[in-house]
C-alpha cells in the first residue's frame, strides 16, 4: 500500500476506490507486522494518538492504538526469512495462476530445443556455420521477437484487469519484474541449448538477453505506454466478454500487444503457407521455424488466458472442448490417390508368383544356372535410417558386380522405407554406368533438410486446420513432407519421379521393368494394430496373413512419395494417413471402413518379418525351378540395421516414474525390437535348408548421436557416409563371401 500527502498535509492511502483522510497533518510510519494473514497496514500518529490503518482485499479498517510511537515501532518486528520466502511463493502462485501459459510455452521450448537428439543436431548444424552465418542471424531475430512477445503478453495478462490478485509487497515486486524476467528467458533457453563454451553463439545469445533486459527497463522509464503504474487498480467484479475486449483495446499497451500479435500471426501463417517449392522454411532451417511457432502459440495462448475467468467464464476449458468436438469433422489426413489416365489399374499388378517367374527368366542364361536372390530389410529410424539404407545399398552396388539387379525386393520401415524408395527411383532414373558420377547429387537428396517444411506445416497451416470444422487437405503436414521429398529429388536430379505413381515406377515403353527391386513398405493400421503394406506386387493373403494391402483398400494407386510416407509416419512429427473404402453390409447399408496408417515401427521396426513372409511365398517357386528347370536360386536376407545395439544396462529413471516408465517402456521396446528379431531370424536361418538361406546384418556403429527426425547436419552426414565406406567393404568377411558367390554364379554387370 502506498501513500500520497495531499496539499493540506493529510495522508491518503491508495486502496483502489477506497480512501481515508485525516483532517490535520500527521506523521506516518510504514511497518510490517509479524502477524497472521500477512496484511499490510500503516500506523499514523495524529494528535499524539496512534491509529492502525489495515487493508484486507477491498476492506480498510482504522483502529485506534493506545500505545506510544516509540513502543509501537519497537514491538513490531520484521518478518523472518522463511516468512518472506513463503510470501513470495504465495505471490508467485497468485500471479502465475493467471500467466501459467507463459511458463508452459517456455517449458515446452526448453524441452524441444534441448532434450531430443534431433535438437542437438539442429543446433550443431548452426554452430558449424559460424556466428556470422545467415542461419544464426535468423535465430537471433526469432529470439528477439519471441522475447518481445513474452514480455508484452505477460504484461497484458498481469497488468490489465487481472482477476484474483491480492496486492502485497511481494506481489507488487513480482508484477513489476515477472514480465522482464519472462522476456529474458527465451535467450537464456537458447543460450543453454547452444551451450558450447568454445563457441561464440552462447555468449552472443547471453549478450542479446542482457540487451533485451536493458531495452525493457528503458521502455518502462521513457515510453509512456510501457510505464509501470504506481498503483494497481484491480477489481474482482464480474465483467462481460465485451467489456474485457473494450478494456483491452482501450489500454495503450494492450492495443499494441494485440496489434503486433495479430500482424505477426498473419505474416507468419502467410509466409509458411507458401508452396514447398519456394523453400521458405528450408532457408530458415528448423530451429528458427520452431521458435517462430512457439512465439505464435505464446501470443494466442496468452490471449485465451486473458479472457479466461476461472469463476464465471472458463474460456480455456471451452477452447479445449471445442478442439475435441471439431476434431470429429476436420480430419484432413486422407491420403493422395494417383488417378491420372496414364496410371495403370491396380488390377494389373503382378502376383508374387508371376512376377518371380519373369524375374528369374530375365536373369537365366542356361540350365544349371545359380541365381542369387537378395531380399533386403531396412530398419526404421528417420533420416538416420534413410541415409544409412541408401548409402549401404549404393556402396554394395559399387563393390559387388550386379548386386542391384539381383535384389528382388526391398522391405522398408519408416526412414529405411524412404531410403528404399529413393534408391529404387535412383536405379530407374540413372543408368548403371552413370551412377557413380551421379551419386554426389543423390547424396544431396538423402541429406536434405526435410524437418523445416514439416515443422512449418505443423505449427502454422495445421494450426488453422485445428480450429476449422471442416477438412482442407492441403493443410496436412504429411503432404508437405511428401512434397519436400519430391521437390528435393527434382532439384538435385532434375526428375519428377517421386510425383509419379508407385506402379508407374516399373513401367517402360516395352513393358514391365523386372530389373528394379519390388517395394514392400511397411506401415501399421492404428485402429486395428495390423501390419499394412504398400507394394507394387499383389500380395497373397495365404502367405501374408492378417496383413492389409493399402492399394486394395483404396482401390487405386498412390504417388510414389505418398507410398514412402505411409511407412514413415512417426508420432507427433507426422500424423496418420487416412485410408477408407466404402462397402455395403448385409442389410444394404453403405458403410466406410479403413483407418489411419502410422509408422511401421509400431508393428515391426526391422522389416525382416515381411522378408520372411515373402520368402515363404517364394519357396514353392524356388523349389520348382530347382527340380523342373534346373535353376538353383540362392536366397539371401540382408538386414540393414541402424538402431542402437549397445549391450549395457541403462540407468534407472525414478522421477515421475508413473508417467515416465510406461512411455520409456513403449518407445525403447520399439527401438530394441529390431535387435531381438535380428537375433531370432539369424538363428532361424540356420535351420532353413530348403532352400538354404543366408542371413547377413549390416549395422551402423554408434560412435556419435545420430538424430531420429528429418534433419541431418553436414558433420553427422559425413561421419555416417564414412562409416558406410569403412564398414561396407570387402574387409567384411561375409560381404567378401557374398561377392565370391556372385562371381561363382557368373553374375556380371549389365552394360
Amino acid at each position: 500500500m502506498s501513500y500520497d500527502d495531499s496539499r493540506d498535509g493529510s495522508p491518503k492511502p491508495r486502496t483502489g476506490s477506497t480512501s481515508v483522510r485525516f483532517g490535520e497533518a500527521a506523521t506516518a510510519r510504514k511497518v510490517r507486522p509479524d502477524a497472521v494473514k500477512e496484511e499490510y497496514f500503516q500506523v499514523f500518529f495524529h494528535k499524539n494518538k496512534a491509529f492502525q490503518l489495515a487493508m484486507t482485499g477491498e476492506t480498510v479498517i482504522l483502529t485506534p492504538l493506545n500505545v506510544t510511537s516509540r513502543f509501537l515501532v519497537q514491538t513490531i518486528s520484521k518478518p523472518t526469512f522463511s516468512q518472506q520466502i513463503r510470501n513470495y511463493i504465495v505471490a508467485f502462485y497468485q500471479t502465475q495462476r493467471n500467466a501459467f501459459i507463459i511458463i508452459v510455452t517456455l517449458l515446452i521450448a526448453l524441452y524441444v530445443l534441448t532434450v531430443p537428439d534431433q535438437a542437438e543436431d539442429m543446433l550443431d548444424a548452426v554452430i558449424d556455420t559460424g556466428v556470422f552465418s545467415r542461419l544464426f542471424q535468423y535465430i537471433l531475430l526469432s529470439a528477439f521477437i519471441w522475447s518481445c512477445i513474452v514480455y508484452g503478453c505477460t504484461r497484458m495478462i498481469l497488468h490489465i484487469s487481472p482477476v484474483g490478485l491480492r496486492i502485497n509487497h511481494q506481489c507488487d515486486w513480482l508484477l513489476r519484474w515477472l514480465p522482464k524476467i519472462g522476456g529474458l528467458m527465451p535467450t537464456v533457453i537458447l543460450a543453454y541449448a547452444f551451450w558450447q563454451p568454445h563457441h561464440w553463439h552462447l555468449y552472443l545469445l547471453l549478450l542479446e538477453g542482457g540487451l533485451m533486459l536493458a531495452l525493457f527497463l528503458w521502455l518502462e522509464r521513457h515510453i509512456p505506454i510501457f510505464a509501470i503504474p504506481n498503483q494497481w487498480k484491480f477489481t474482482n467484479r464480474y465483467t462481460s466478454f465485451r467489456q474485457d475486449i473494450r478494456e483491452l483495446w482501450r489500454h495503450p499497451l494492450g492495443r499494441l500487444v494485440v496489434s503486433v500479435g495479430l500482424s505477426l500471426t498473419v505474416f507468419l501463417i502467410t509466409l509458411f503457407s507458401l508452396p514447398v517449392e519456394w523453400e521458405i522454411a528450408r532457408r530458415l532451417r528448423p530451429t528458427a521455424v520452431i521458435i517462430f511457432g512457439i512465439t505464435l502459440f505464446t501470443f494466442w495462448g496468452s490471449l485465451v488466458v486473458y479472457f479466461n475467468d476461472y469463476r464465471y467464464r472458463p474460456l480455456v476449458l471451452l477452447v479445449f472442448v471445442y478442439f475435441i468436438v471439431v476434431s470429429a469433422f476436420n480430419d484432413n489426413t486422407a491420403i493422395r490417390k494417383a488417378v491420372s489416365p496414364s496410371v495403370p489399374s491396380i488390377d494389373q499388378r503382378p502376383t508374387v508368383e508371376s512376377h518371380f517367374a519373369q524375374w528369374v527368366a530375365a536373369r537365366r542364361q542356361e540350365d544349371g544356372d545359380r541365381i542369387p536372390l537378395v531380399l533386403v530389410a531396412a530398419e526404421g529410424g528417420g533420416i538416420r535410417a534413410l541415409n544409412w539404407t541408401a548409402e549401404t545399398l549404393i556402396r554394395l552396388d559399387s563393390i559387388i558386380p550386379g548386386f542391384s539387379r539381383h535384389v528382388y525386393a526391398l522391405s522398408g520401415v519408416s526412414g529405411g522405407g524412404v531410403g528404399t524408395v529413393f534408391y529404387t527411383a535412383f536405379l530407374r532414373d540413372i543408368a548403371e554406368s552413370q551412377r557413380i558420377s551421379a551419386f554426389d547429387q543423390f547424396r544431396k537428396v538423402i541429406r536434405d533438410d526435410y524437418l523445416s517444411g514439416v515443422s512449418a506445416a505443423l505449427l502454422f497451416p495445421e494450426s488453422i486446420q485445428r480450429i476449422l470444422p471442416f477438412p482442407i487437405a492441403a493443410l496436412e503436414r504429411g503432404k508437405w513432407l511428401e512434397d519436400s521429398w519430391a521437390d528435393s529429388y527434382n532439384d538435385n536430379l532434375k526428375l519428377r519421379t517421386l510425383d509419379s505413381s508407385l506402379t508407374q515406377l516399373y513401367q517402360t515403353p516395352t513393358g514391365y521393368n523386372y530389373d528394379l527391386p519390388s517395394l514392400l513398405l511397411n506401415g501399421t493400421l492404428a485402429e486395428s494394430g495390423q501390419k499394412i503394406i504398400t507394394s507394387n506386387l499383389k500380395l497373397d493373403p495365404g502367405y501374408f496373413k492378417d496383413v492389409v494391402s493399402t492399394l486394395d483398400v483404396l482401390g487405386a494407386d498412390v504417388p510414389l512419395k505418398t507410398a514412402a510416407s505411409l511407412c514413415s509416419r512417426f508420432p507427433v512429427v507426422t500424423n496418420g494417413g487416412l485410408i477408407q473404402k466404402d462397402t455395403v453390409d448385409t442389410k444394404g447399408n453403405k458403410r466406410a471402413y479403413g483407418g489411419h496408417i502410422v509408422d511401421g515401427g509400431y508393428f515391426d521396426n526391422s522389416g525382416v518379418e515381411t522378408c520372411m513372409q515373402l520368402l515363404n511365398n517364394l519357396v514353392p517357386s524356388i523349389q520348382r525351378f530347382d527340380t523342373v528347370n534346373q535353376v538353383k536360386i540362392i536366397p539371401y536376407i540382408l538386414f540393414i540395421q541402424n538402431g542402437n545395439t549397445a549391450e549395457k544396462l541403462p540407468h534407472k529413471r525414478s522421477i515421475l516414474q508413473e508417467i515416465q516408465v510406461p512411455l520409456l517402456g513403449f518407445f525403447n521396446a520399439w527401438d530394441n525390437g529390431s535387435i531381438t528379431r535380428d537375433n531370432m531370424f539369424n538363428s532361424f536361418m540356420d535351420r532353413f535348408t530348403n532352400p538354404k538361406t543366408n542371413y547377413l546384418t549390416l549395422r551402423l556403429a554408434y560412435n556419435d548421436k545420430y538424430p531420429l527426425g528429418w534433419f541431418l547436419s553436414e558433420s553427422v552426414a559425413r561421419n555416417l557416409s564414412q562409416q558406410a565406406k569403412d564398414s561396407i567393404s570387402l574387409k567384411n568377411e561375409k560381404l567378401a563371401t557374398l561377392k565370391g558367390a556372385f562371381r561363382r554364379m557368373g553374375v556380371n554387370r549389365v552394360k
